[in-house]
């Protein structure tokens, strides 16, 4: 079965598309959006794709770890440099985690338009729509803050800080992520505008990785919630209409349904657990970033922190919430 839009009626593909859009947006920057019918052009793609995003990961860790960690011995500059190096940590991480899930997640993908197909009941259509409505909403709200911080946090910070002095009285132009090259100064120009924007490259990865692994916990489980609906919605059809022959349509929904909880359980666990752990530190981080910042009256600065504190609070509340709304519907 495709992964995209099945051509079954016009409606089945609107439904299809306004539930998957938005992470398949995310997905196939990343070089991580599954399909089953790939052409040799579209399978290099991706590889290339993918292997940009890693190059980038590992082009803001490396030289950010030196840094931080051997050329910088004061401890308070050390603590401002640590909160973006633990973000980007977290991207490396559910970057490799959405990595090593790419076919159970083609797998859920594909269950999602099956269940689409076959909503032929205006109720169930129903229930399915609200449901991929509140996925919706709850990705657009979710990428919109982590790209809105990560825009302020890479491009516009560094543009307006003041740079320091060096010890040759030379200004020290600001980059987002500080880093130490071993093969080249990266203040000299042409290196300092180059590692500048490969620096808001690897911010939009970060941040759409971070953004693509929330989108997948909300679609998904939204989506079970309302297969979860509908079987209870049967149930009560059985109970109040007799078995007849409904009841062998009640028991595969039930195993289809619990078979995809199962499969997207497997998918989040570790990503939710690095989401959660990362988050929670970057709030504390961002904390004393803010503390300095309005020390300093600095407003691009309490501005920028300000929407990424946001952005991490929400990504907490909405893995918390998914979850607790799973349980509770099931």
């Amino acid at each position: 079965m495709s992964l995209e839009a099945p051509s079954k009626n016009t409606r089945v593909n609107q439904d299809v598309e306004h539930a998957i859009e938005i992470i398949r947006w995310l997905l196939k920057p990343l070089g991580l959006w599954p399909s089953n019918r790939q052409t040799p052009i579209e399978k290099m793609t991706s590889i290339f794709l993918m292997s940009v995003c890693t190059f980038l990961l590992g082009f803001l860790i490396i030289p950010g770890s030196l840094f931080a960690f051997v050329k910088i011995k004061n401890p308070a500059v050390r603590v401002r440099l640590t909160g973006p190096l633990s973000f980007c940590v977290m991207g490396i991480l559910k970057y490799y985690f959405l990595f090593i899930e790419r076919r159970n997640i083609a797998t859920s993908i594909r269950h999602m338009i099956a269940d689409w197909q076959k909503a032929v009941a205006v109720r169930d259509h129903r229930i399915m729509l609200t449901y991929a409505q509140f996925g919706r909403y709850g990705s657009t709200i979710c990428a919109g803050f982590m790209y809105s911080g990560g825009l302020f946090y890479a491009l516009i910070l560094p543009y307006v800080s003041v740079g320091g002095k060096n010890e040759k009285n030379i200004t020290i132009r600001p980059l987002a992520y500080p880093s130490h090259y071993l093969l080249f100064d990266p203040q000299e120009s042409p290196a300092y505008e180059i590692v500048f924007t490969t620096h808001c490259f690897c911010a939009f990865v970060m941040h759409s990785i971070t953004s693509a692994t929330c989108s997948l916990a909300v679609v998904f489980v939204m989506h079970a919630c309302g297969q979860l609906e509908i079987l209870i919605m049967w149930l009560k059809d059985l109970v109040d209409e007799g078995a007849g022959k409904r009841f062998p349509k009640v028991i595969d929904q039930h195993v289809r349904t619990l078979d995809f909880i199962i499969r997207t359980e497997k998918i989040l666990r570790e990503i939710c657990l690095v989401e959660i752990c990362g988050c929670t530190l970057n709030i504390c981080f961002i904390g004393y970033y803010l503390m300095m910042e309005w020390g300093e009256a600095d407003a691009i600065g309490i501005t920028t922190y300000t929407i990424l504190l946001i952005s991490f609070v929400f990504n907490i509340f909405l893995f918390c919430y998914v979850g607790e709304l799973l349980t509770e519907e099931g």
